[in-house]
């Protein structure tokens, strides 16, 4: 995948997770049309996704420019950016479409997750994992966007385990004190990718950051979130990738273990 300049890639990328082939149908609606970009809020992993959509643009020469909503431009199609804010449950970003439905232009989700159910006329609804299927029945599968990311490649870890957890209403169960919410730690995807690369092995409930430790070649155990996001995200695209799960740090601590007597025993 060529990398769009000044993100951070260069000849020496890591191939992507996914190729752009397993973007296609995403791509496809959007070709040969003038795009109006609509970026959801939210945090630091909303960031990669947006960083990987414009390697992806840049890859098939896909014409695009971020659409203002108070003074839109003309375009044919607006895009809203990939993620985990369809439903209600998000309000600011259910507004936000509210706001690019009234444009009366027909409007593609990129890869998301529903939190509960969302049945207005888009155009198209890309849907990341197979759990969200079931609130939008005419969503098309697609991988979240990030997993197509282009990155130079990690250097050696320089420590050995790290234990990254949310700290917000998205958890679940209780907060570990001790722990850091790399979405407090981070403010860019090179930020996010530079902390996930310190790490030989990576436990977290955070999705993206989880990604973030897969494109740095880590070994990398996902938690579940306090919805199906997480869990469904692995079983549609992750556990493929190498990435395990857990259902709680313990849980994932234990599977260390127990893989790191395997290897004792088959180095005996």
């Amino acid at each position: 995948m060529r990398i769009v300049p000044g993100t951070g890639g260069d000849d020496t990328s890591r191939r992507a997770l996914l190729g752009p082939d397993a973007f296609k149908h995403v791509i496809a609606p959007l070709v040969g049309r003038r795009v109006g970009y609509v970026q959801p809020v939210g945090h630091v992993g909303y960031a990669l996704i947006e960083l990987a959509m414009t390697q992806l643009f840049a890859e098939c020469g896909i014409r695009w420019l971020p659409l203002d909503l108070d003074d839109p431009a003309e375009v044919d199609v607006i895009v809203f950016g990939g993620g985990g804010s369809m439903g209600r449950r998000s309000a600011e970003n259910h507004a936000i479409r509210t706001r690019a439905m009234g444009l009366r232009l027909p409007i593609v989700i990129l890869p998301q997750s529903f939190t509960d159910r969302e049945d207005r006329p888009f155009a198209k609804v890309f849907v990341r994992e197979q759990a969200s299927l079931a609130l939008r029945t005419d969503g098309i599968l697609a991988p979240d966007l990030a997993l197509g990311l282009a990155w130079p490649a990690a250097g050696p870890a320089v420590q050995d385990l790290g234990i990254l957890m949310r700290r917000d209403h998205e958890r679940r169960g209780r907060l570990l004190q001790l722990s850091r919410d790399p979405a407090a730690l981070c403010n860019t995807p090179a930020e996010t990718l530079a902390l996930a690369s310190r790490y030989r092995r990576i436990i977290t409930d955070r999705l993206h950051f989880a990604i973030a430790g897969l494109h740095a070649g880590r070994e990398v155990t996902l938690l579940p979130n306090n919805y199906h996001k997480n869990r469904s995200m692995h079983e549609t695209w992750l556990a493929g990738l190498g990435c395990h799960f857990a259902e709680s740090v313990e849980a994932a601590l234990l599977q260390h273990a127990a893989a790191a007597r395997r290897g004792r025993r088959a180095a005996a």
